[in-house]
């Protein structure tokens, strides 16, 4: 589990962590908590989407991503609030 694992790191250290995530994934089942979408969009091969504690939208990344089902989901991942 990471929980906002390239927080606060430069682009350089940041792709070396993400590149270790997807090594790890390899084996593992790697969980990241991020409020980067972009970051979550490159890594992740699901995305789950919690608002007020509650889970919101679970699916494909690219599903959340690019056809989200619930509008606060779009809302989101499109930058209308958070």
């Amino acid at each position: 589990m990471f929980d906002e694992p390239c927080s606060a790191l430069d682009p350089i250290s940041t792709a070396h962590v993400e590149a270790l995530i997807g090594e790890l994934a390899k084996s593992f089942c790697v969980v990241i908590v991020t409020h980067n979408m972009q970051q979550a969009a490159r890594v992740a091969d699901s995305t789950a989407f919690l608002y007020l504690g509650a889970l919101v939208e679970v699916g494909k990344t690219e599903q959340i991503f690019g056809n989200p089902k619930d509008p606060r989901t779009s809302d989101y991942v499109t930058g209308r609030f958070g």
